[in-house]
């Protein structure tokens, strides 16, 4: 099994992707003018792209990216600062998140994440025999992640705040940090959040429209805050277990905002039914495990934590975005990891699963080497 797991992460990942671009082909056909095909065309262009990423990823030594990783964190946090440029800068909703290069829309925030997955992994493995110092196990990841939340604050993007924060902790938990600490961090994490959430109208509304929704369920067909969460549940709902057909999805007739990016959950559950959106959710677990294996396989410290961390963000994302249309979290608009229109998450989930591809295929060279056997005899290329 261990010489196939990136061979599953590779099928799996196809497998989502392709899903996601029926999906968006779908859940766009209603728009006019020729919308689904251009929304269609593009998110096959950022797919080039992150095939690309993924071949750059998957084939160079993942321990190369390990010198460059303080140039590469800096580098990503000053594109974070671009997007409140004049010029560079892109505002959409309330909400500056996105640099114009050209006909191109780029989210750094989407880069940082794996800058930072990098960056932590290269630290956190230097000084992982003195991991339970507070210097070390705590302090020095809160330093690095510091202006990265400071950044996300600013925008405001507040899920992928609580979403790196969240990564960080757990890593550094890997690495060999005390618990304690780092649970209190999570606290006082939760509580900054839930502080930015009273102090900003909007999320407020958004978060109170969720917990009234999940108290009195009987409210949400008859106020209109609770509008996205009731569409997405009765979308669900609606397809039952085998669902309503490719392409019949009522809900996407412009009842259910952001359709084709966020919420796409709904409008599967919709068409294909509750059957393949257990497929959805059984094929992010089998990622996980995946990962999982994979970076306790790894040669070194600085491999197991860039794969957990890699895979664990990417899942942790996957599950908020699930939790979300569900209704078991409050809205945050996440994309579905290889799923959801968007291509500058798309290229970062593709450059995740190449590191992870990477990280296992220098692990079977290593167990060939320590075996007596040549390092590249049917070592497989993914």
């Amino acid at each position: 099994m261990n010489r196939y797991l990136s061979a599953v992460l590779v099928v799996l990942t196809l497998a989502l992707t392709g899903l996601g671009l029926v999906m968006i082909s779908s859940t766009t056909a209603t728009v006019a003018a020729g919308g689904s095909a251009s929304k269609l065309v593009r998110q096959l262009s950022w797919l080039g792209v992150a095939i690309a990423v993924f071949g750059i990823t998957g084939w160079i030594d993942y321990k190369a990216w390990r010198p460059m990783a303080w140039a590469i964190f800096g580098i990503t946090l000053f594109a974070m600062l671009m997007v409140h440029m004049p010029v560079l800068g892109m505002k959409i909703k309330g909400s500056s998140r996105w640099v114009r290069l050209g006909p191109v829309q780029v989210q750094p925030s989407e880069i940082m994440r794996l800058a930072l997955t990098i960056l932590l992994a290269d630290g956190l493995a230097r000084h992982q025999t003195r991991i339970r110092e507070m210097k070390w196990g705590l302090v020095w990841p809160l330093v690095v992640l510091a202006p990265v939340v400071a950044l996300l604050l600013k925008e405001p993007d507040l899920g992928t705040a609580a979403l790196v924060l969240a990564c960080t902790l757990a890593m550094t938990y890997v690495a060999g940090a005390r618990l304690l600490p780092l649970l209190g961090v999570g606290v006082a994490g939760a509580a900054g959040v839930a502080t930015m959430v009273a102090l900003l109208p909007e999320r407020l509304d958004r978060f109170q429209a969720w917990w009234n929704a999940v108290l009195h369920p009987e409210l949400q067909q008859h106020d209109g805050k609770y509008y996205q969460i009731w569409q997405s549940l009765l979308a669900l709902g609606n397809g039952g277990l085998e669902g309503l057909g490719l392409g019949k999805s009522r809900f996407k007739m412009r009842h259910l905002p952001e359709a084709a990016t966020d919420a796409i959950l709904p409008i599967i559950g919709e068409e294909l039914g509750f059957y393949a959106s257990l497929a959805i959710l059984l094929a992010y677990v089998t990622i996980l495990i995946c990962g999982i294996l994979i970076a306790r396989r790894a040669r070194e410290v600085y491999g197991l934590l860039l794969g957990f961390g890699l895979v664990f963000g990417l899942c942790l994302q996957a599950a908020i975005n699930v939790g979300t249309f569900t209704g078991c979290f409050p809205p945050k608009g996440m994309p579905l990891p290889f799923i959801s229109y968007g291509g500058s998450n798309l290229a970062l989930c593709y450059a995740s699963i190449g590191l992870l591809v990477s990280i296992h295929r220098q692990s079977l060279r290593a167990h060939r080497f320590r075996a007596g056997l040549p390092a590249d005899e049917e070592t497989p290329l993914i």
